[in-house]
């Protein structure tokens, strides 16, 4: 499932795969996710595949809905 969260502190958007969870505990023993964000704070255009850790997750990021995110970060992160 895809999963929409927007950073706290920079108001950028980012999309996790809560299906990819289980590859990064078997393959590397990590509670992370793969991700799509920002590489360069604020610049939609540097959105990049990356992973995303739950503890980041929970600490700077809040869960909003799809319609909540603008078409153009839509576009960049791939939706």
């Amino acid at each position: 499932m895809i999963v929409f969260y927007r950073e706290r502190a920079s108001g950028d958007f980012l999309t996790i795969d809560t299906a990819t969870n289980r590859y990064y505990l078997d393959n590397y023993g990590q509670d992370h996710f793969e991700g799509r964000a920002t590489a360069i704070e604020g610049q939609v255009g540097s959105v990049c595949t990356c992973g995303v850790s739950r503890e980041f997750l929970h600490a700077r990021c809040r869960r909003i809905a799809k319609r909540k995110v603008p078409r153009e970060w839509q576009k960049a992160i791939g939706f």
